[in-house]
């Protein structure tokens, strides 16, 4: 059998805030709320944590894995700038000699 909710004199005052007068009692506990601690949910007022039981609002998560996944991408980033330098220093140890003696434009003019 469920319970009834308590009841309150006619002008009562908030459950979290006692100088404001209560606006709305809240459907799932029965307490009187002030307007800005009760949230309108298909025309019914839930106060937080009847709401947060109702809509089923989990704790975020911690994300450990973010820091994992930071790390791995710094080391991937520095092993792709590894890699670049090291095959464009190949390619450049690979041109042949007379390249860098500046004769091999010369060819090309007319």
């Amino acid at each position: 059998m469920t319970e009834a909710p308590p009841i309150f004199p006619a002008r009562s005052t908030c459950f979290h805030h006692p100088q404001r007068e209560a606006a709305a009692r809240c459907v799932g506990c029965g307490r009187p709320f002030c307007r800005e601690c009760v949230t309108p949910v298909e025309r019914r007022m839930f106060c937080a944590s009847c709401y947060k039981a109702q809509t089923g609002v989990r704790a975020k998560t911690t994300r450990d894995w973010f820091i994992v996944s930071i790390a791995g991408q710094a080391v991937l980033g520095l092993l792709g700038l590894w890699f670049t330098a090291y095959f464009l220093g190949k390619v450049l140890l690979e041109l042949p000699s007379n390249y860098h003696e500046g004769t091999v434009w010369q060819k090309y003019m007319p």
